[in-house]
């Protein structure tokens, strides 16, 4: 079904443009393992990574990718409609006019923190709700998915912007993506990291948590399950309609 599958284990601290071993990237391809891209990352680096590969696949150079990463790609609908955003491009934009300078400078400072205030700091998107650990997208307390998802999402902006015609945002732009198409979805590798055994090099959760995400995408693909998960079978008709606007965690049933 794919060629590569992708897990990102993503963070939101400091710099855009330094490298954390917080941050890594594994890929699998068909009946390969998981293996390491490089030792760390930046938040830059990983745009600029799947950045040629979509633009290398434009080009006809390579095949389609299925990526997998750590951090909620939108809000709970109750933000959504309290700031009349009908669609995911329309809150993207917005997003992007007030988290945008997340790609050029670092977010996170112990004076910006003071202004990352939400009215309900625990509200939950429906996808969470259907798990027994996923944090809010607004829970800046501790090490949280909100740092991370801050962060993340001017970068999925940018590629919604140059390669929207070789990419599906799952589950935004449909549940199925058309055979031409990569796809990026959002995972939670809690999810499934005790399913696997892991190579001794693989000391640290960070590392861990991307080659699960790869795995269980490459494992999936080849059980012919993927469809199973992407078309989200149990959720009712306006279950599926919040999750085409808050987004859904991939694997969650």
């Amino acid at each position: 079904m794919f060629d590569s599958y992708i897990g990102i284990d993503y963070s939101g601290q400091g710099s855009p443009t330094k490298q954390y071993p917080e941050i890594q990237v594994f890929e699998a391809q068909a009946g390969v393992y998981p293996s390491r891209r490089q030792e760390k990352w930046s938040r830059r680096q990983v745009y600029d990574f799947l950045a040629e590969r979509l633009e290398q696949q434009q080009n006809g150079l390579a095949g389609r990718m299925i990526v997998g990463v750590d951090h909620g790609f939108s809000f709970p609908e109750s933000y959504l409609l309290r700031h009349d955003l009908s669609s995911w491009d329309h809150f993207l934009g917005h997003f992007d006019g007030i988290w945008g300078y997340a790609k050029n400078r670092e977010l996170f400072t112990a004076e910006s923190r003071r202004s990352f205030s939400y009215p309900d700091q625990n509200e939950l998107r429906l996808t969470e709700k259907f798990t027994s650990s996923a944090k809010s997208v607004f829970n800046f307390q501790g090490i949280t998915v909100a740092f991370s998802t801050h962060t993340g999402i001017p970068w999925l902006y940018e590629l919604r912007k140059h390669f929207s015609d070789v990419l599906h945002f799952w589950p935004f732009d449909g549940l199925i993506p058309s055979d031409g198409k990569s796809v990026i979805a959002e995972v939670y590798p809690s999810l499934f990291y005790h399913r696997y055994s892991y190579p001794p090099d693989l000391e640290k959760r960070d590392a861990r948590d991307a080659y699960a995400i790869a795995l269980w995408l490459q494992e999936q693909a080849v059980n012919e399950k993927l469809d199973v998960y992407l078309s989200l079978p149990t959720l009712k008709p306006n279950e599926i309609q919040i999750a085409r606007n808050e987004g859904w965690i991939l694997g969650i049933l």
